[in-house]
């Protein structure tokens, strides 16, 4: 089997303030051969996006000082294209419908199984390159 969620890899930011949990993710997703990059706040990452591209943001939704929705909205600002997976412990309908509103890709909530978490972050990156395909095509 050679479609893009078995053969490609891609580049993901994960963003938690829980350093435990940015590290499992990150060691999860670099198993699966992705490049992992981490930040501890919306900030940090919004910093990374304006230096350097990747694929994937992962944002958890319960931050300080700025929240993952708010991270959401900015990163889209900043890279309209870029897929961005809403990840919380404290989930409710509430919260993933403005998420999905806002634009994010996907929603999850944690505890997550490894599984889970990798398929998720394959299909968003299969949605990422087939908008980099599609804008290519233009």
């Amino acid at each position: 089997m050679s479609d893009a969620s078995t053969t490609a890899r891609g580049r993901i930011l994960v963003v938690d303030d829980q350093r435990n949990m940015r590290t499992i993710t990150a060691l999860v997703l670099s198993a699966e051969g992705h490049t992992v990059f981490q930040a501890a706040t919306g900030q940090e990452a919004l910093d990374f996006l304006s230096r350097s591209s990747v694929d994937v943001l992962l944002t958890n939704l319960k931050m300080e000082p700025m929240d993952g929705l708010t991270l959401l909205e900015k990163a889209l600002e900043a890279v309209p294209q870029l897929q961005v997976i809403v990840m919380t412990a404290f989930g409710s309908i509430d919260s993933a419908v403005e998420a999905m509103r806002l634009g994010a890709y996907d929603y999850i909530t944690k505890p997550f199984k490894e599984g889970k978490l990798c398929h998720c972050v394959n299909a968003a990156l299969e949605q990422a390159w087939r908008l980099s395909q599609e804008k290519l095509n233009l």
